[in-house]
């Protein structure tokens, strides 16, 4: 069982250690980087920055849902802050911002110390990451205060950003619900895979890039997510 949340979290480490440390690679690797600006590039490191949050929650999970969930919370507010240096250059301000790592952070300590539920933290990756994904427009022009031009292809690797908080989501919830360790990390990469197969079926060609990457990426969840269900 252990060795199935490390590959997971492996998995997701290494997407996102790419993503954060070389964006235009990662953009690359599903034909977008003929396409890739300033607004683009920052997009994808924050999908790296979340990929690494979500390798954090998956190891924890080994341990307990309760841990698992306030690791989650602690890796959410400091994913946040990371982003602070990230979001800088399109001119994010800064005081929507801290808010959520304080808020992420505080209550990360109280699940930890068990004054609130595992659930909680769930439903906060849920809300947070189904906002992000459906609707990445607002999320940059409204929630985040963004004025500068944002491309269609940083949209587009925002609202991915959201789905990867989702599938951390799922995790969490399926944790504090009773679900078993492998039947939880099969239902995370099952919901990553289908949120990859819609972006290479729906979105890939609009943007201009082949759906291979994001076929490849759907497959790849897949496999780890049968693999969780042996």
């Amino acid at each position: 069982m252990s060795l199935l949340a490390d590959i997971g979290a492996g998995v997701f480490a290494a997407s996102g250690a790419l993503a954060w440390l070389a964006p235009a690679a990662s953009l690359n690797n599903y034909g977008l980087l003929p396409k890739a600006d300033v607004s683009s590039l920052s997009t994808m490191r924050t999908i790296g920055c979340w990929r690494l949050c979500s390798a954090a929650v998956l190891l924890a999970g080994k341990k307990s849902p309760q841990f698992a969930a306030g690791v989650g919370l602690l890796s959410a507010g400091l994913s946040t802050l990371v982003n602070v240096a990230n979001w800088d250059v399109l001119e994010r301000p800064l005081g929507n911002q801290l808010p959520g790592i304080f808020v992420l952070s505080l209550l990360g300590k109280c699940v930890l110390n068990g004054a609130v539920g595992a659930r909680w933290a769930a439903g906060i990756y849920l809300l947070m990451g189904s906002l992000i994904w459906a609707d990445p427009r607002t999320t940059i022009s409204t929630v985040y205060d963004i004025k500068k031009p944002v491309s269609d292809v940083a949209h587009s690797m925002l609202s991915i950003s959201g789905g990867a908080i989702m599938s951390t989501g799922v995790f969490l919830g399926c944790l504090a619900g009773g679900i078993a360790l492998p039947q939880s990390i099969a239902a995370t990469f099952a919901t990553d895979a289908l949120l990859a197969l819609k972006w290479a079926l729906t979105e890939a060609k609009g943007l201009g890039a082949p759906r291979m990457g994001g076929l490849i990426w759907s497959a790849t969840s897949l496999i780890v997510g049968a693999l969780a269900m042996r």
